[in-house]
């Protein structure tokens, strides 16, 4: 245990001292400063509290204190000081979380709430009570108000209480699945109730947008007439059709030239365009100057849309899925090769000066690392290997008898960032940061998987773990 809290207090000392004049920022960082209406509030909240600067000490602190923790409950359970120190140097070892400690972006805190998370589904998995549920539904709960990716774990809290129903005995059972629900809805209540009043009655979301951008990358039928609910809504309604099936349609025509490589990753700078510029003037088209309302309505037109087109949403979303795994897209050598030779055939692009920041006279060049290609069978390796954890527990939830805690562990955590993932790429676009987002449940999916196969391998094991 001290080889852990060393680990843990060395990195925190390493973000502290390494930290830069002042806190890194991005366009989005606006929106948690200013406590915009579509940010969740959990982050602008911490923000008000620590201040910007105070923030970029705080989250690696906080990180740092979640990784101890989830050594603490590792070495706990397993008894296995290496196992801990190994999952703790994986989750640090990548160097864009140390950025992540330094800016003023959700993802810090979301982190931090996913590695508690982690902390007490090893315990819960060792040793099942419906107290030890809660306080992971309550983590899960937070974590949502920080980022909407927490949704996804909530589904996992009812499959790890089916994967240890043969633990939990009668009332047990039911006490688990109640302490399952009932902290996430209470924080998510609290949270719809608090955003009227911390946004003056106007709350909204990105939601809307992001539908919107998603239904301009897919071909849909036409819409059918009549369906809205006054002549003035129909009239905006059709305007917001015309631009999704004509504005954007060569958008679509020059994605669908392209070889797969080069589509995903112009699909990313298309669909976060057509959440911004892009759409100014589908903006301007539904007549409405407060924004969340203006997001409802592009929102409600985008919806329709790929409710008249579930199989090429479905596509869209396996596109993303896909992105979300894929290692600096940029500078992987066939990506590279075939993004110069694409965009020196097809421009001018559609939309090309927002969408990829290119004027008349600008031109971009790409340049292939082979470092990139082989960091991309590592990431492959680990989605396959954590897909086919996900799939097993999935099943073992549903139909076979209870794992042994290790690989129960592992594919817990495996269906927490598949689980992850998957919401990302149904709701937004298929950037990579979003995977080291989730970044510990993966390492602590293998570290788990690999040590329980070193533990089936032992004949001279004393214990099931």
């Amino acid at each position: 245990m001290p080889i852990v809290i060393a680990l843990c207090g060395a990195y925190a000392v390493y973000c502290l001292v390494t930290n830069p004049g002042g806190p890194i920022t991005t366009p989005d960082s606006l929106h948690y400063l200013n406590m915009t209406p579509i940010v969740p509030l959990g982050y602008p909240f911490f923000l008000q509290f620590t201040g910007a600067r105070g923030a970029i000490i705080a989250q690696p602190i906080l990180f740092s204190a979640a990784l101890a923790l989830l050594g603490r409950e590792v070495v706990r359970t397993t008894r296995s000081t290496w196992l801990a120190a190994a999952i703790i140097a994986g989750t640090i070892a990548i160097p864009q979380l140390r950025e992540f400690h330094a800016s003023i972006l959700s993802e810090s805190l979301f982190l931090t709430l996913l590695v508690i998370i982690l902390a007490l589904v090893v315990r819960f998995m060792h040793a099942p009570t419906w107290r030890v549920m809660a306080m992971i539904a309550l983590a899960v709960g937070v974590s949502i108000t920080v980022r909407r990716t927490g949704f996804a774990f909530v589904p996992v809290l009812l499959l790890m209480v089916l994967l240890q129903r043969r633990q939990l005995h009668g009332s047990q059972l039911a006490m688990a699945f109640a302490a399952a629900l009932a902290p996430v809805a209470a924080i998510a209540a609290i949270e719809q109730a608090t955003a009227p009043i911390v946004h003056a009655g106007a709350p909204s979301s990105l939601l809307g947008r992001h539908v919107f951008a998603k239904a301009a990358l897919i071909e849909a039928p036409p819409a059918a007439t009549g369906t809205a609910v006054s002549a003035g809504d129909e009239a905006i309604r059709r305007a917001l059709d015309d631009q999704l099936e004509n504005a954007f349609a060569p958008i679509r025509a020059m994605l669908a030239s392209a070889p797969d490589n080069v589509r995903g990753v112009l699909t990313i700078y298309y669909e976060t365009c057509l959440q911004g510029g892009c759409a100014d003037e589908a903006r301007t088209a539904t007549q409405e100057t407060i924004e969340a309302r203006q997001t409802d309505v592009m929102g409600a037109a985008g919806s329709a849309r790929i409710l008249r087109a579930p199989w090429q949403f479905l596509q869209l979303t396996w596109l993303h899925y896909n992105s979300l795994w894929t290692v600096n897209r940029l500078r992987h050598p066939d990506s590279a090769r075939d993004l110069n030779a694409f965009l020196a055939t097809h421009r001018p692009l559609p939309y090309e000066e927002l969408a990829l920041s290119l004027g008349p006279g600008r031109t971009l060049e790409f340049t292939g690392s082979r470092n990139v290609r082989f960091a991309q069978y590592a990431i492959s390796a680990v989605a396959i290997i954590t897909g086919g954890l996900a799939l097993w527990g999935l099943v073992a939830a549903i139909a076979t008898p209870r794992l042994p805690p290790a690989l129960g562990i592992a594919c817990v955590s495996a269906l927490i960032a598949h689980g992850g993932l998957i919401l990302t790429a149904l709701l937004a676009a298929g950037f990579s940061r979003f995977l080291l987002g989730l970044w510990p449940a993966l390492v602590v999916a293998c570290g788990f998987a690999v040590y329980w196969a070193l533990m089936l391998a032992r004949p001279w094991r004393s214990t099931n773990f």
